[in-house]
């Protein structure tokens, strides 16, 4: 089996790709809730490959609702995550309004059927897709795929985690996570230069980590770390 694959439109999936088992979300950090799920996925699937569907950006975004979407990780990450759980594959669907427009009959069809191959679906029991979220895990079964809605892990959900990060209290959401925050960008002259719409804790000194490495951090404004002058990741252990 193929492993480590990154796919970044429908187009890049293989047409020989294998019968396999599904997951869809935006898995924005890869907390333990996520975790949970993959884990479903892989006992469902044996043999068979799991493929995990992601989008970007986020589609709450893309829709304009009112929710904070700053990510918690990047799509690269997501897939390392990912695939250290045990998925062999990712799929990142751009995510426009265009797509948003697809009803739960067509996003089954061109998506998990005829790209995909897909023989089982495993999602959050909440789970709903296609145009105005129309689509459940029952509308996947009436539509002949097999489906499995996982109960939530309580508490650990992407935007609990946001919310902490926010507040500063990163030791919690490091628990929701599972591991620490991590914030990725380019290191020069001790500044983080890291992407727009990223979770950033607010102004603080922080207990932490560059490139696995014991670091003392500072937000004010910007993330302030000393080290070498190149692309970093920090991340955040707890507050001082």
């Amino acid at each position: 089996m193929r492993e480590g694959l990154v796919w970044r439109s429908l187009a890049d999936v293989p047409a020989d790709w294998p019968g396999c088992v599904v997951t869809i979300g935006v898995f924005d950090g890869v907390h333990r809730g996520h975790a949970h799920l993959i884990a479903a996925a892989r006992s469902l699937a044996g043999a068979r490959p799991v493929v995990l569907v992601t989008f970007d950006p986020h589609p709450a975004a893309v829709l304009g609702l009112p929710r904070d979407t700053a990510a918690l990780s990047t799509v690269d990450r997501r897939a390392e995550l990912g695939h250290s759980l045990g998925v062999e594959a990712i799929l990142v669907l751009p995510f426009t309004r265009r797509f948003a427009a697809l009803s739960p009959a067509a996003f089954v069809s061109d998506v998990l059927v005829s790209a995909l191959h897909a023989e089982a679906v495993v999602v959050g029991a909440n789970f709903t897709f296609g145009h105005r979220g129309a689509g459940n895990v029952e509308t996947l079964r009436e539509l002949g795929l097999e489906a499995l809605g996982v109960d939530l892990v309580d508490g650990c959900s992407s935007t609990r985690v946001r919310e902490l990060v926010r507040c500063g209290d990163v030791s919690a959401a490091n628990a929701v996570l599972g591991r620490p925050h991590r914030v990725e960008g380019v290191l020069s002259g001790g500044v983080l230069a890291a992407p727009p719409g990223t979770a950033v804790p607010p102004d603080g000194q922080y207990l932490g980590l560059l490139d696995g490495r014991p670091a003392r951090v500072v937000v004010s404004g910007p993330v302030l770390v000393e080290g070498p002058d190149g692309p970093a990741a920090v991340e955040f252990v707890d507050r001082l």
